[in-house]
C-alpha cells in the first residue's frame, strides 16, 4: 500500500530509491535525514511498505532582488526577497508516470503556500539540476531568473490561485 506524504524518518528505507538523477538519489541517502533532524530542511516522503518511492525537501530561503523576475518582486520587495525553497523533488523511476509526482507536487505547493502564510515568502524557488528539469518546472508555471536560468520561481499568490482553480474545476 502506498502512503500519503509524511515526514522522513529513520524507519524509511532509502537504499533502492533511484530517480535517474544521481545527485537527488545521493542527497536523499546521505543528507536528507540529517538536514531534517538539524532543522535545515523538511523532507516529506511517499513510501510503499517503508521503501521511499518519492520525496521532496523544503526550506526557507531568500533571493537577491535583482534575480527575482519583475512580476514577482512588484511593490516594495525587500532585498533579499523572502522565499520558500523547494530544494529537492524526485520520484523513483519504477513509479514514474503513475500519478505519484503530481500528487506530491500539489502537496508540496500547498505546504509552501501555508508556510508563506505563516512566516512570509513571496515565491517558491527551485534550482533545477538540468535543462530538462528546468523545462519540467517551466511547464508548471515557474519562470527562470534572468541571470540564472536553472533557478526558477513562481509567486505564492499564483500557485495558490492555480491550485484553487484546479480544485474548483
Amino acid at each position: 500500500m502506498i502512503s500519503g506524504p509524511e515526514p522522513l524518518s529513520a524507519t524509511h528505507s532509502l537504499l533502492k530509491f533511484s530517480c535517474g538523477e544521481p545527485a537527488l538519489d545521493f542527497w536523499l541517502r546521505t543528507h536528507a535525514l540529517a538536514n531534517q533532524e538539524g532543522g535545515f530542511t523538511v523532507v516529506m516522503v511517499v513510501h510503499e511498505n517503508r521503501r521511499v518511492i518519492a520525496y521532496y525537501g523544503v526550506a526557507p530561503t531568500a533571493v537577491e532582488r535583482h534575480l527575482v523576475p519583475r512580476a514577482i518582486r512588484t511593490g516594495r520587495a525587500p532585498d533579499p526577497v523572502p522565499c520558500i525553497l523547494l530544494g529537492q523533488f524526485a520520484v523513483d523511476r519504477e513509479w514514474s508516470g503513475k500519478g505519484i509526482g503530481g500528487g506530491l507536487f500539489r502537496h508540496a505547493m500547498r505546504r509552501c503556500i501555508e508556510g508563506a502564510r505563516l512566516v512570509g515568502g513571496r515565491a517558491v524557488v527551485v534550482n533545477a539540476v538540468s535543462v530538462e528539469a528546468a523545462n519540467y518546472w517551466k511547464r508548471r508555471g515557474f519562470v527562470p531568473s534572468k541571470d540564472q536560468p536553472l533557478m526558477l520561481l513562481q509567486s505564492v499568490a499564483r500557485i495558490a490561485s492555480s491550485l484553487s482553480e484546479a480544485e474548483d474545476g
